[in-house]
């Protein structure tokens, strides 16, 4: 019985996408990461995307340790909904905005969202709002930070 169970269980993991769901393979009992090669390809292109102007006005990790980080300039207001629309505090720090952005993008992906054309609809209303709110905030972070 408790084979039964295990080999359910295993399914159920590898329907709902968890983590630990055992790979396709020789021996169905030997736990591995699930990999999606599409759900990879897509999250190398999102990283991409996310990291093209990254570097651009962030200091270095030894600069911020050695506390000479100079003061931050507060956010344009008219952004707040922006970080509201990626769940994060107003005039967070970018490493946060990005964490949540990806997040709520893998969260609300269309993909995950076939169950009915009203149900992606939705998905990809969410998803175009997220994509501007992230590309206002990272455009103004460039322009706050490029010399004038």
């Amino acid at each position: 019985m408790n084979g039964f169970i295990d080999r359910l269980a295993d399914f159920l993991r590898t329907i709902l996408g968890s983590d630990d769901a055992p790979s396709p393979g020789p021996d169905p009992r030997k736990r591995q990461k699930f990999v999606d090669p599409d759900l990879q390809e897509a999250w190398k292109e999102l990283d991409d995307y996310m990291n093209a102007g990254r570097n651009t006005g962030t200091q270095s990790e030894d600069t911020r340790s050695r506390g000479t980080e100079r003061p931050r300039p507060a956010p344009d207001d008219s952004l707040r909904q922006d970080y509201t629309n990626l769940e994060v505090p107003f005039g967070a720090d970018m490493e946060t905005v990005v964490r949540s952005y990806k997040k709520l993008i893998m969260r609300y992906h269309p993909d995950k969202h076939s169950g009915g054309p009203e149900e992606q609809r939705v998905a990809l209303e969410i998803t175009k709002k997220l994509n501007e709110s992230f590309d206002r905030i990272r455009a103004a972070r460039e322009r706050r930070s490029s010399p004038s």
